[in-house]
Parts: structure tokens; sequence; C-alpha cells
């Protein structure tokens, strides 16, 4: 039996100490599961309730998860990192971090135990393994979980090594399987992505016991798949990328200071050449029309 822990007291904002995801399709996805983990939370309003997750070297959602608890809410947060060279790096961050260094929150070297273990009260688990969906991988998995509970797993969706899968998820694919062996759930979505262009392709999806979530979630809820971002330039970063180039800073140099990519940086260099060149009418536009206010107001 778990034990929630009343020990969430006025904390200090949580230094940044941790590894950030640079990946946009790893950070897609994040961010799909966080916003189905706030929707869960405003539909099913637990107060006691457990969240698993795999955190690697970023803690990107379980900080956030902890940032979200209310002050009548006890969450149990319960982290996993089996590779012991991961995990000794990462424990002094943690024990560092205001957010992660308290009651209630767990960090361990272990492999992540079934689902079934958290069937003391509603969970909210993340098991983001990006593995085969292998007998092993697939048996941490069953109907046997609290009320209001999400379930959220990660498989790879093409098998390099198909001897070491179940003859059913050969023939009938992860997404499909799991669907059976979780038939006591509902179904709420599956995701395709792939972290690298020639990367194997992964697939997410998410599962609830929650009638009320899946409801919600039918009537067209905007967590029902993780969307895609749009490729838009950012003003604040667009300037400083200008100023970088006019001071003569090499592409490394300006990638390395402001933590972009190559891409991205072609795509503002582009976009700041669109500008010198007049091509830039939306630009245009909002000083025409900032220009105009101004006049009207002296007027």
């Amino acid at each position: 039996m778990l034990i929630f822990l009343q020990v969430r007291n006025t904390l200090t904002k949580p230094k940044k100490v941790m590894k950030k995801n640079n990946n946009k399709e790893k950070g897609r996805m994040r961010n799909g599961v966080l916003s189905l983990f706030k929707y869960w939370k405003n539909i099913t309003k637990p107060t006691h309730y457990n969240v698993v997750s795999l955190p690697g070297e970023s803690f990107e959602f379980e900080l956030a998860a902890l940032e979200l608890e209310k002050e009548d809410e006890y969450m149990s947060l319960h982290m996993y990192e089996k590779v012991r060279k991961v995990y000794d790096k990462q424990k002094s961050a943690v024990e560092k971090n205001d957010l992660l260094n308290q009651g209630g929150v767990f960090y361990k070297n272990e492999s992540l135990p079934p689902v079934s273990a958290f069937a003391n009260t509603s969970t909210f688990a993340w098991y983001d393994l990006c593995g085969n969906p292998t007998p092993k991988n697939v048996e941490l998995f069953g109907n046997e979980l609290a009320k209001k509970s999400v379930v959220v797993i990660t498989f790879a969706d093409r098998f390099r090594r198909p001897d070491g899968i179940g003859e059913d998820v050969l023939a009938f694919g992860a997404v499909s399987y799991m669907k059976h062996k979780l038939s006591e759930m509902t179904f709420l979505f599956a995701e395709q992505y792939k972290c690298k262009t020639k990367g194997t392709p992964m697939v997410m999806m998410a599962f609830t016991n929650s009638k009320s979530l899946a409801g919600a979630i039918k009537k067209g809820a905007p967590i029902k798949n993780p969307k895609k971002e749009a490729g838009k330039l950012t003003p604040s970063l667009f300037r400083e990328v200008k100023t970088l180039i006019r001071k003569g800073l090499s592409d490394e140099s300006i990638m390395s200071k402001l933590k972009i990519h190559k891409m991205e940086l072609a795509g503002y260099k582009a976009a700041r050449t669109r500008e010198m060149r007049g091509g830039w009418h939306k630009i245009k536009k909002i000083h025409k029309r900032n220009f105009l206010k101004k006049v009207i107001k002296k007027g």
C-alpha cells in the first residue's frame, strides 16, 4: 500500500538542473501527455493519486505535474530509472531540486513495475518504454487499476528483431493488441512519431477507465491527439539572431548561444533575407498599424 504524505509546503522555483530535451517530436509527445494529464485532473478531480513515469534526463513532465498539484491534493510521484549510470548522474540533481526533493516523491533505480502495483488509488501512468512490445513489456499492463486511472504507453512501431515478439502482436500490431489486452479500459488515442528522420517509428497510445474522461474526449476534447507544432518564428529570438549576425558571429556560435538547431537558424536567416528585401508584408503592416495608432492618439 502506497502512503501519501501531506508535505506540500511553499516551495521555491525549481532550479534548471536537469537536461532539457530539445527533440521537437519527443517534446510534442510530452506536451500531449501533459495536456492529457491536465484534462484528467480537471475532469476526474482526484484528491489522492499516483503519477508514475520514466523521467530519463529531463524531468520536464514530472516537474510540471508537481507544479500543478493543488493544496488540497496528495500526489505520490514514482519515477524509475533502471540504468545505474543515468540514475547516479541524476540523483544529485534530484536532491538539489526543491520540488523533487520532498516527501511523496520517489526516484528509484529500478525497472518499472506492473501497473497493478498502483491499484490502490487513481493513477496517471506514463510508461514511456520506447522498446519493442515484447512479452515482458506487454505483461506490465492489465485492467487491474483503481477507478479514474489513465495509462499512456510508448512502444516501437517497427520491429527489427521480430523473433522476440509474440505472434499476436506481430499479427495485429501493438495498438490493436493493447486494445484487446486492456479491453476493460477505453482507448483514447494513438499517435505515431519519429524522434529522428531515419529513426525507428514509435507509437504512443493512451487508455482510461474513467467514463467521464473518455466521454469528454469522445466529444472532441483538445487532447484527443497531440497536435503538431507549426513552424513559427519567435519574434524575440528572431531579433537576437539578427543582432548576432550583425556582430559577425559564426553559425556555430549563434546555434550554441541561442540553443537552436541548424534548420531553425536557416529559417531565421531566410526570414532576415526576406525582411531585408521588403518581403515581410506582415511586419510592414504591423509597423504601419502602430504608426497610425500613434497618429490617432496625438490627434
